[in-house]
């Protein structure tokens, strides 16, 4: 998207992905929202639509899923913090770890190079 005046950086993103076995992903991004931060995502794939709004899942139709029974809290920071401290406990790296996140910056620092 086009450069923030004020910020220096584009308020809009969109990326296209084709993996290895075929299957094609698509993230767009905007900040250009007119409205409360973080007020949901939009999931969207073969078998279904899903709208995401801090705990709540819906349908793409805005019908509720029950994911009370998902995990032991639907606390976001809740479940981080169990994730960490259980990695530290059982001598493991966490799912969160740095490590893990490297590929993902290598292909996003490729894709902000292909931007300028």
């Amino acid at each position: 998207g086009p450069i923030h005046p004020e910020l220096g950086i584009a308020m809009d993103m969109s990326i296209q992905l084709k993996s290895e076995s075929g299957a094609i992903c698509t993230l767009s991004l905007s900040f250009n929202n007119d409205g409360p931060l973080g007020t949901f995502f939009r999931y969207i794939g073969d078998t279904g639509t899903y709208i995401a709004r801090y705990d709540d899942l819906f349908t793409g139709k805005e019908e509720p899923i029950d994911v009370s029974k998902v995990d032991v809290s639907m606390n976001g920071i809740e479940l981080q913090d169990r994730e960490f401290i259980g990695a530290i406990r059982e001598g493991r790296e966490p799912n969160s770890s740095v490590a893990k996140v490297f590929d993902c910056y290598r292909v996003l620092g490729e894709l902000e190079q292909q931007l300028v």
